[in-house]
């Protein structure tokens, strides 16, 4: 069967050269006039597409040079910590690339402050959401108005060392397109001091990396940490909007079913581990716990150390959020899952 941009354009939607806002407005006719289904690359589109990033796409003025990196920066509420994030990147020493900060819904100073960013430099663009949708959705935003062949993302409270971008743009360049991500390690920064944050470090050659993302969340791999292939998001859609928390760790599972990973070991990154981050909202972070365990309930439960690991990882959430009985419950669980395995 044709795939509904096929049966409304007569174009293959697998041909990259056609852009890709075009290949949904072709897509969103034909399952209008002829109801068609879809194949995987337009339901990627289309889960990344709203009219509100088409008019991103297509706002006059923005030049149409294509840089080499399109950086994402999603922002709310943050105008005593964005200079300090947008600063960074402007100090890279890799150059080509564009910045696009996605302001969602601020109502402080931080849409201000990023306007007079883009007004003294070309490569900065601004998107303002008048409503507060989440990282998610801010993410996809840019995503959906992203030029570059490459894509990063950065939060608007950390920084990156100079040649972070660097490093990782020779490293991409050196590796096979089965390759869609590589990341580094961080520094965590907190009001104590700062350690290096413990991420596994994957390289091309390891295998695997669905199941392992499920057992571990890619745990210490942060998304400020990683530069993908724009193909990735093609291929395997942009971030779920439903979720509040660990959407990025979702991200990284749903990529590792296609593409391997590869880690610069070094630190380029300082992640800034604030009271008031979403990393540290644990009722937030169990429900998206939670909702992983859902989403990929069918493979999760096929393998017993994935499932147990899974109960342990909900059981320490439980635990956080004072749920004592509910966590101690899914511990006895994880270790009656792991003795079975032992004896089967």
């Amino acid at each position: 069967m044709l795939c509904s941009c096929e049966g409304a354009a007569e174009l293959c939607c697998r041909r990259r050269s056609v852009r890709v806002f075009s290949l949904y407005r072709a897509g969103r006719r034909a399952v209008r006039s002829f109801g068609h289904r879809e194949c995987s690359f337009c339901r990627a589109v289309h889960y990344l597409w709203t009219p509100e990033r088409q008019a991103a796409m297509e706002k006059p003025g923005v030049q149409v040079s294509m840089p080499s990196v399109s950086i994402i920066l999603p922002v709310f509420n943050r105008a005593q910590t964005v200079s300090r994030s947008v600063g960074s990147v402007l100090a890279q020493t890799y150059k080509d690339f564009e910045l696009i900060i996605v302001d969602d819904g601020s109502a402080d100073d931080t849409g201000r402050l990023a306007r007079d960013f883009a007004d003294r430099d070309r490569r900065i663009r601004c998107i303002r959401h008048e409503t507060n949708y989440g990282q998610s959705r801010a993410r996809n935003t840019g995503i959906a108005a992203a030029r570059g062949r490459y894509v990063a993302f950065q939060d608007s409270d950390d920084e990156w060392l100079p040649d972070k971008l660097q490093q990782q743009v020779d490293e991409m360049g050196s590796l096979p397109p089965a390759v869609g991500m590589v990341y580094c390690l961080m520094w965590r920064v907190t009001p104590e001091g700062q350690d290096i944050f413990r991420a596994a470090k994957f390289g091309p050659d390891d295998g695997d990396l669905y199941r392992r993302g499920l057992m571990y969340a890619f745990r210490g791999i942060g998304i400020q940490s990683c530069l993908f292939r724009r193909e990735v998001f093609d291929s395997c859609g942009g971030f779920d909007e439903q979720m509040k928390a660990l959407e990025d760790m979702e991200l990284l599972i749903r990529v590792a079913r296609k593409y391997r990973f590869s880690c610069i070991s070094e630190p380029l990154v300082l992640y800034h581990r604030t009271p008031d981050g979403v990393s540290q909202d644990h009722v937030r972070n169990l429900g998206a716990a939670q909702y992983i365990l859902e989403k990929y309930r069918d493979d999760i439960r096929s393998d017993r150390s994935v499932l147990a690991a899974q109960y342990r990882r909900i059981s320490k959430l439980l635990k956080k959020v004072g749920r004592r009985s509910g966590a101690r419950t899914l511990k006895v669980r994880a270790w009656l899952l792991d003795l079975a395995g032992r004896f089967q």
